[in-house]
């Protein structure tokens, strides 16, 4: 491209060279070839930049192709290798369909073979079904026949039953609950119903028997104690009577005594005497003579031998010195009598504090009673709802042996029910 534009100017040059007249002519041409061939230039600049760009693309195009090349290489290669699987896949698909065909076969033999079984079974059921009727016509009868004993038993035992309940609410003073054993509860007996309620009767009867006897040994203790601090109440009470009547005649004969003493001019010893033996006589009158009664009579006999020598020196004592010892026999004598008051106080107090406490153990042991036959309700419903668990596991117990018997009976079943929860293969 580039020779055929530069040729032609060196053509008009020649040509200008040689003819000057048709110089301007060539100029113009000159110029017209130049601007063409700028715009020529320009041109080839443009599709010189679009070649490159389409090299470029032709580069990227070719690496397409050979990644599309690879890809497909890769992919011939991969659908030779499903290809294969799926043969393999084929085959066992083709070999399992010929085992379960057999073991389809196999389990049409084995359903054929239960169903002859269970026919067998039912057939059983049946003979065991009359032969259970036969078993409860015969126990129906032995019930009849022994209805009456029962009946009978259980006349008998319902009035003792009453009569101990009584028994023991008239010496506890409170309605009775019947105490169960938690631990004979738990004794099974294989008995019916009627023949339960007479034994649960018996066993009733017994324990209020029990304990119809210790609430009447506790009610004659308490009622010993009970006579003994009676007892011990009004003795008291007497000796309190008894002691009174002895103030009120020992304060009257005092009177009397100083009425007497004021008279008297004799020895003070016979003053003295004469007032013990007037305490003496007031304390026996009340059941104290051992307190005053030996030293009374010696000293009675001491004062009659001091009085035969001191009849004649009677005349030397002073009124005085018998005032004092008086008044001092007295203050002894009143003393003596607030001791033994003192002591009675503190008999009777401690008789009433012993009252009040046994009064007050009598009420916590009923407390402890009322406590006691809660609990004893509370027990009975626990072991009544003990006792329906266990009865509703028994039955479970012998719904599961029952199916376990029968399984081993029929064992295919259990292929059968593995065979059926699986699910078949599809083919490809």
């Amino acid at each position: 491209m580039e020779t055929t534009a530069q040729n032609p100017p060196q053509a008009y040059i020649n040509d200008l060279s040689e003819s000057p007249t048709n110089a301007n002519v060539t100029i113009s041409d000159h110029h017209d070839l130049l601007s063409q061939l700028q715009s020529l230039q320009h041109s080839f600049d443009t599709i010189q930049s679009k070649s490159s760009f389409m090299e470029e693309k032709l580069l990227l195009l070719q690496q397409e192709r050979d990644d599309a090349l690879d890809n497909n290489s890769q992919l011939k290669l991969a659908t030779k290798d499903v290809s294969l699987e799926r043969d393999s896949l084929r085959d066992l698909v083709r070999e399992l369909e010929a085992s379960f065909r057999e073991r389809e076969d196999g389990f049409a033999k084995r359903i054929d073979e239960a169903y002859l079984s269970m026919e067998k079974l039912q057939k059983e059921v049946e003979f065991l079904r009359e032969r259970n009727d036969k078993l409860e016509l015969e126990i129906k009868e032995a019930r009849n026949k022994n209805g009456f004993l029962l009946k009978i038993s259980m006349d008998l035992v319902r009035p003792v039953k009453e009569s101990l309940v009584k028994v023991t609410e008239c010496v506890h003073d409170e309605k009775l609950i019947e105490r169960f054993d938690t631990e004979e509860n738990r004794e099974e007996l294989d008995l019916d119903d009627e023949l339960r309620s007479v034994w649960e009767e018996f066993k009733a009867i017994t324990r209020l028997a029990r304990e119809a006897e210790s609430k009447v040994n506790e009610f004659n203790e308490m009622r010993k104690e009970i006579r003994e601090l009676e007892s011990s109440v009004v003795s008291l009470t007497e000796e309190n009577r008894d002691i009174n009547s002895l103030l009120r005649v020992a304060l009257v004969e005092k009177e009397a005594v100083e009425r007497s003493l004021n008279k008297l001019k004799g020895n003070s010893e016979q003053k003295r005497v004469a007032l013990l033996q007037f305490a003496e006589r007031g304390l026996q009158r009340v059941g104290f003579g051992f307190m005053m009664g030996g030293g009374s009579n010696e000293q009675s006999m001491e004062g009659s031998g001091a009085g035969s020598h001191t009849i004649n020196a009677s005349s030397a004592a002073s009124t005085r010195s018998d005032s004092s010892e008086c008044e001092e026999e007295v203050v002894s004598l009143a003393s003596t009598m607030e001791r033994i008051m003192k002591n009675l106080r503190l008999e009777n107090s401690q008789l009433r504090r012993s009252l009040e406490e046994s009064r007050s153990d009598a009420e916590r042991l009923q407390s402890l009673v009322q406590k006691q036959e809660k609990e004893i309700a509370e027990n009975i419903l626990y072991i009544k709802e003990l006792e329906d668990r266990e009865r509703m596991q028994d039955q479970n117990v012998i719904i599961g042996l029952i199916k376990i018997a029968f399984i081993k009976q029929a064992p295919f079943l259990a292929d059968l029910i593995f065979f059926l929860s699986r699910p078949r293969l599809r083919n490809f």
